[in-house]
């Protein structure tokens, strides 16, 4: 009986430990906002493009995504989803549109997931 009530603080502990860490990845996981940034920031990465400052994303009324950073060169970025297709999204670097695609596509390529 001793050993089980010692042992109680410690499984206490783990299960307290284990809703914290899940707490902190969830606001991670399935916001779109969160996915076009960092399928932007994939994006500029794979083309070799260095930041000044990391895109920032904003919502708009109707829920499209819009982006905005700098390169190291000073140039502008911008990035882009529609409301109407969550999954498509366009990467500006000044006036060049250096991607349009897949949002998922991105973010599963980045995360070495085999299409």
């Amino acid at each position: 009986m001793r050993r089980a009530l010692l042992a109680l603080p410690l499984l206490a502990a783990l299960t307290l430990t284990g809703c914290s860490q899940i707490a902190a990845i969830a606001p991670v996981g399935g916001n779109h906002l969160t996915e076009v940034r960092f399928a932007t920031i994939d994006v500029l990465q794979q083309k070799g493009i260095a930041l000044e400052a990391v895109p920032t994303c904003t919502r708009s009324d109707d829920g499209a995504i819009s982006c905005t950073g700098t390169t190291a060169a000073g140039e502008a970025v911008t990035a882009a989803s529609p409301s109407t297709d969550p999954d498509s999204f366009r990467v500006t670097v000044g006036s060049d549109t250096v991607f349009t695609g897949s949002v998922s596509a991105v973010i599963d390529q980045a995360a070495g997931v085999d299409p």
